[in-house]
């Protein structure tokens, strides 16, 4: 996260930050108390200290969806310019999207701070005895807002070095005020090992953001991996990777094919095997959880939701979409489905619960979810990458054109020119018709990018 005014940049602090949060905060014992080094250290690891070149916010999300802050540092030469503001603000907007409901915080009586707190929108909810002196309690509730448009989240299973050819030829395109790889997910059972090593590395150079981790149950409804074997592989794996920004908990995806008393077991056993799961999990895993909504009625969708609330997950992901195909490989978004989609998306605004859409295909199926005012958090899909190896690209607002075989007149440089300019797309890689005919990489990354347009173009509709 990063947010930009003129004059500060608030990051969350790392590693190197550590001697001077640890100096800051020694040169404010008198308010704040001694904060010893380990302390410090761990909350950086965890990411739970905000940090300007002037200033830092030491806090901590709770499971009952209360974020705490701790510590609140300013130096004395920069005080009263706004620097303490900007890193609340932060800290309110990354409590937002990661779920929280409520900011908390204790400030001795005695400090001019709780002047500071007031008019900033807290709340005086209690006055506490301390240690030494009196404490105050404020509160601020927030309110879980409907977005605007959604986070894209790049969803693939390919290895590190055909990433980095990617990434490099992203770069290559110029386009560097964006970013498509800012927010991924992949499933670490069906990509090799050189994947995970090549995002971790990414992520530590801080060209990626947020890292999701998918729980590879397609694996499973491929026929690929018993149910068992991809518990075991999940349970070693998410112990042994706590570095990464999201953890999908492992479901039994219901298909369209299944009947109605299939798709039942296929919802209580998800639901007892994702609250067992979590619970053996690490307090990072669970507090970074994203638990998989099913269902073919609201009963089952409300019964989901309920349950993981109660447990503490604050974020959820919908993929009971209709299927076809083989195995039920390819998601649909069918009537009924957008409405139990409409029913997620209601009663997790009621629990504070940030919604995920598992796999909605192309943009054209974003744009449906707008006609229908489903609009969730965030997003992912895989058919930027699937279209563009099976030699198909898209527009924003169009179907997929098979553009590796002369079709008809939009597969034609006269009607491929007219078609970029009806839909006021242009980018480095379709420039040149021929290079999306021959090249697999060009299409991919055109595909891309027009997720990206239609996106941009939906937030400045609203």
């Amino acid at each position: 996260m990063q947010i930009k005014s003129l004059e500060t940049t608030v990051t969350f602090a790392t590693e190197k930050d550590l001697p001077f949060v640890k100096a800051l905060a020694d040169a404010h014992r008198h308010e704040i108390g001694f904060v010893n080094t380990a302390t410090l250290a761990e909350a950086i690891a965890h990411k739970e200290i905000l940090c300007t070149s002037h200033g830092f916010l030491h806090f901590h999300h709770r499971r009952d969806r209360i974020s705490t802050l701790y510590h609140l540092c300013v130096s004395p030469s920069h005080r009263r310019q706004g620097v303490g503001l900007k890193l609340i603000r932060a800290w309110e907007e990354y409590s937002g999207k990661s779920g929280i409901k409520t900011l908390r915080l204790k400030c001795p009586l005695d400090l001019e701070a709780n002047g500071f707190y007031c008019r900033i929108g807290f709340s005086r909810v209690n006055l506490e005895a301390g240690v030494k002196r009196s404490l105050v309690v404020w509160h601020k509730k927030l309110v879980s807002a409907t977005p605007l448009s959604s986070q894209f989240v790049a969803s693939f299973s390919a290895g590190g070095s055909e990433l980095q050819r990617l990434f490099e030829l992203w770069k290559l395109g110029g386009d560097l005020e964006r970013n498509p790889f800012a927010y991924v997910i992949y499933s670490p059972i069906a990509c090799p090992p050189s994947t995970t090593k090549f995002l971790q590395q990414e992520k530590g150079l801080e060209n990626i953001k947020s890292v999701w981790l998918d729980c590879g149950a397609y694996q499973v409804q491929q026929g690929k991996r018993t149910y068992d074997e991809l518990l075991t592989f999940l349970d070693k794996f998410y112990r042994e990777n706590q570095w990464a920004d999201g953890y999908v908990l492992p479901d039994i995806v219901p298909l369209t094919t299944d009947s109605n008393e299939t798709v039942e077991y296929k919802v209580r056993e998800t639901l007892y095997h994702c609250e067992a799961f979590y619970g053996k999990m690490s307090n990072y895993v669970q507090e970074r959880a994203i638990a998989p909504v099913h269902g073919r009625n609201v009963n089952q969708i409300n019964r989901c939701i309920e349950i993981y609330a109660k447990i503490g997950i604050t974020r959820i992901g919908f993929g009971s979409w209709g299927t076809s195909g083989p195995n039920g490989s390819v998601n649909m978004l069918s009537q009924s489905s957008l409405a139990l989609f409409d029913t997620v998306i209601n009663i997790a605004k009621e629990y504070g619960m940030s919604v995920h859409c598992f796999g909605i295909g192309g943009p054209n199926s974003f744009n449906r979810l707008r006609q229908n005012n489903l609009v969730p958090h965030t997003l992912d899909s895989t058919t930027w990458w699937k279209a563009g190896g099976f030699g198909s690209i898209f527009f924003p607002n169009t179907s997929q054109i098979q553009i590796t075989q002369r079709r008809g007149i939009e597969t034609t440089k006269e009607g491929f020119e007219k078609l970029k300019k009806d839909t006021q797309h242009s980018c480095y890689f379709c420039q040149n018709i021929e290079h999306l005919r021959t090249s697999r990489n060009h299409r991919i990354m055109h595909n891309l990018t027009a997720w990206l347009d239609t996106l941009e173009r939906a937030q400045c509709q609203n």
